[in-house]
């Protein structure tokens, strides 16, 4: 059976392989451990795992190379088919994908998608996508790196994962990272710092998500659109807002109004999911950009769609854990993290189906006000933005509730820069006086009241009797 790269990869580092109606995924045992046991309430919420397979790859005298199993995944519905097989605990619980098969592919009983990548390796031996004219490049640089494993003989196994997007013919899928811990409990203290340090950059630590990468399809230019992770990162509030606006509103209100209503279902699985934690977990989800909104069409009882009009699937379970998965430290609780992030994505699209609501600062701050975890990710959020109001709202345990009294140092003075932050480079005094007479502005996050005194006193210190700490029970009021 043969295997090309998968064209509709939009997240992660890791290449994607792809055979008819299934995703081949670098084996993780971990990952793999972890949907083999995966709790029966998340099922409906996660691709399903048909097993491990081998891929093997030939290379010929022009460079081209050709990947293929020496067996067959047919697990799934296809549309030509009508019918589904399920794949048997024996081949796709407990062990290998074993032949079913001639070898034969089923591609062409799959609905036209984007044509699949295929690869060639140049005389110097680096190994590149084939097609001159394909569009998805983060997807080829990723697949690129695992196909040039597989011509050095490592790495040849892969996780078999159905294909969520496999029936729409023109997927437009976003990937967003859930939670606001992106790493596991056997990281290194290096990727510890530099993950915690990409929540606090982007939208991860204020809101429980950022946006990994999208591709979208346009069908009056008949081309895809894409964002990839380091844009994802780089987004502020508003900026995230702004691309979940542009990617949701092409859905049309009846496919947000249904993502919704599963949103809020696999909330309350995850509020009863008892010890669980999803780090570094991503949820994907996906429309058919070349079929007509459902709120622009009206289906009839023979209507031949047999699929979700939008896929919501939570992947990417290499450093998720349950109490007794593996041996790993035991959580109390919920993972909060991810549920901020649930909270977030829900409270936006409903912000989307009122077409009243008109964006602003305002409006997003007021949406989205969440926890924080500290001075430095308020900070981040809050100066990322020269036009955002500062507006910070932190009681003194740490987290943010509607109606809590903001607390909030202003001056003049322009500058993306707090002077309550940890682990930073210290700037000196004469270059605060510096920033302050070119116009600069800081901002101090106050976490309680009793700290008014203290921070009044080096903001004084530092930068003269220009700034003001304001305390106020409203935005409206600083």
């Amino acid at each position: 059976m043969d295997v090309t790269g998968f064209p509709h990869q939009v997240g992660g580092h890791f290449g994607l392989l792809t055979c008819p109606g299934h995703v081949c995924k670098p084996l993780n045992q971990r990952e793999f451990a972890f949907y083999l046991q995966m709790d029966k309430r998340l099922l409906p919420y996660a691709p399903q795992c048909c097993g491990r397979i081998k891929v093997n790859l030939c290379s010929f005298s022009d460079g081209a190379l050709l990947m293929c199993t020496d067996s067959v995944v047919k697990c799934h519905r296809t549309e030509s088919e009508g019918t589904s097989s399920s794949c048997s605990a024996e081949n796709s619980l407990d062990g290998d994908i074993t032949s079913t098969g001639d070898g034969s592919s089923l591609m062409a009983s799959l609905p036209f998608q984007s044509l699949p990548m295929t690869f060639r390796v140049k005389k110097c031996g680096r190994v590149e996508v084939a097609e001159k004219k394909a569009t998805n490049l983060w997807a080829g640089q990723c697949q690129s790196k695992v196909v040039q494993k597989l011509l050095k003989g490592y790495d040849k196994w892969f996780m078999v994962l159905e294909d969520v997007v496999s029936f729409y013919r023109r997927p437009c899928v976003i990937d967003l990272k859930m939670g606001t811990r992106q790493y596991g409990d056997d990281a290194s203290a290096q990727k510890r710092f530099s993950q915690t340090q990409k929540c606090r950059q982007s939208t991860s630590a204020l809101m429980g998500i950022r946006l990994v990468g999208l591709q979208i399809y346009d069908p009056v230019t008949q081309q895809y659109t894409y964002i990839n992770k380091f844009e994802g990162r780089r987004m502020d509030r508003l900026k995230f807002y702004d691309e979940l606006l542009i990617f949701f509103r092409q859905a049309g209100r009846s496919r947000i109004t249904q993502l919704i209503g599963r949103l809020e279902n696999l909330k309350g699985v995850l509020l009863a999911a008892e010890g669980f934690r999803f780090f570094s977990s991503s949820l994907l989800i996906a429309y058919d950009g070349d079929e007509p909104a459902m709120d622009e069409r009206t289906r009839t009882h023979n209507d031949h769609y047999s699929h979700p009009d939008i896929s919501l699937a939570m992947i990417d379970f290499a450093h998720s854990t349950f109490q007794g998965f593996m041996e790993d430290k035991l959580y109390t609780g919920v993972d909060e993290g991810y549920l901020l992030g649930m909270d977030s994505l829900i409270t936006i699209l409903k912000a989307i189906l009122d077409e009243t609501l008109v964006r602003s600062d305002k409006m997003i701050s007021s949406l989205l006000t969440s926890p924080i975890d500290d001075g430095g990710t308020a900070m981040d959020e809050v100066l990322s933005n020269p036009e955002a109001p500062i507006v910070i709202k932190m009681p003194n345990n740490g987290s943010v509730v509607p109606g809590n009294q903001p607390i909030v140092l202003r001056s003049p003075i322009k500058r993306k820069r707090s002077l309550y932050e940890e682990n930073r480079e210290e700037k000196s005094r004469e270059e605060f006086h510096k920033d302050a007479e070119e116009g600069s502005k800081i901002a101090v996050l106050i976490t309680s009241p009793e700290e008014v005194n203290s921070v009044q006193t080096l903001a004084d210190k530092e930068i003269g009797s220009g700034v003001e700490i304001k305390r106020s029970a409203s935005e409206n009021a600083l």
